[in-house]
């Protein structure tokens, strides 16, 4: 399994669920909020709150707790880093006696790695259960009465669903060149040995991928220069209340994300 198969973020798991199901305008107001929730909680008490909704966002929307560790296993060494940095330099009680190392900064650090994991989560949710397609239009609509004061709204929408369409692309090209360049992942490498290989690997293909990427950009803009592939949303999107879910979905996201927010406070 390459890296870039773990990369959940922008990629779309189509499947028969309840997230599925709504309205990408449900989807697209209410999880960002989610996001802006998981770095405002301060305490581990509203972590844990945030945690059990996530758990229960993947769980309504059957991806697989795989897919989800996948995606968050690809940060680790952000995590780690992040969690050193409060562990060795944050002021505070001392742990284990060593006054180079914080309790307090330890605490810290783990709250931090919570506050990504959530992060992400939320995010990966957006794209997971939702086409790009889909989440163009949505953005479309939202950004539509900007358009009365001079905002590009269609423009920034196409732009928007190009980047989403693109992704896959990436992750083509880089695991063709990983099977190019013959990079195998042995299992009793030890851990210097593994990122000394995977630092090689990128070395190698990252000038190729970059290459290979903007052949591919100056075609795909070719194409939508000469007509071959049409500028326009082509996913018109019901009303609200023509689901029953998409309205509970709303009433009920923003109802606990107020109730949050202010028990914050």
């Amino acid at each position: 399994m390459s890296l870039l198969d773990d990369i959940t973020l922008g990629r779309f798991y189509p499947r028969d669920s309840i997230l599925h199901r709504l309205d990408p305008r449900v989807k697209l107001a209410v999880l960002p909020l989610f996001v802006i929730a998981s770095f405002s909680g301060s305490t581990f008490s509203l972590q844990l709150l945030l945690g059990g909704t996530a758990f229960l966002l993947i769980c309504l929307a059957r991806i697989s707790f795989k897919v989800w560790w996948r995606g968050i296993w690809i940060f680790r060494w952000l995590f780690l880093f992040t969690l050193l940095l409060h562990l060795l330099l944050s002021p505070g009680r001392t742990l284990l006696g060593l006054t180079w190392l914080s309790r307090d900064g330890l605490l810290q650090g783990v709250l931090v790695c919570l506050q990504l994991t959530l992060a992400v989560t939320f995010s990966s949710l957006i794209t997971l259960t939702t086409p790009p397609s889909h989440i163009a239009s949505a953005l479309l609509s939202f950004l539509s009465p900007l358009s009365r004061i001079g905002v590009p709204a269609k423009k920034i929408a196409f732009l928007f669903r190009l980047v989403l369409d693109f992704i896959p692309v990436l992750r083509e090209e880089g695991k063709d060149l990983i099977l190019e360049c013959g990079y195998i992942r042995n299992r009793d490498d030890h851990i210097f040995q593994a990122v000394q290989k995977k630092i090689q690997v990128l070395r190698k293909i990252t000038p190729l991928l970059l290459h290979r990427l903007v052949e591919r950009a100056d075609k795909m803009a070719l194409a939508y220069a000469q007509g071959e592939i049409s500028t326009e949303l082509e996913e018109p999107l019901a009303p609200l209340t023509e689901n029953r879910d998409n309205v509970i979905a709303l009433i009920l996201g923003l109802l606990f994300l107020a109730l949050f927010f202010i028990g914050m406070s």
